[in-house]
């Protein structure tokens, strides 16, 4: 289980409840927001960002180091 939705209910259901998760969280433990797509010819493409507060109460989740270390670079 992520660390990931402990900071308020609102974060808790959108990390648990399905269908169609527009939150989720990296094997390399980065969480990140779906926040549109586009229709290509190879299929759907989905424009992810990386999460750094919650959207709901605004508690810092993770720092840019934090992301940039996770994702190794």
């Amino acid at each position: 289980m992520s660390s990931f939705g402990g900071c308020c209910g609102d974060m808790k259901d959108a990390m648990t409840s399905p269908p169609e998760k527009l939150l989720r969280v990296e094997a390399n433990g980065v969480l990140y927001l779906t926040v549109g797509y586009a229709n290509t010819e190879q299929g759907v493409g989905w424009f992810d960002q990386a999460v750094l507060f919650c959207p709901f109460c605004g508690t810092a989740l993770q720092s840019r180091a934090d992301i940039q270390h996770r994702a190794g670079a």
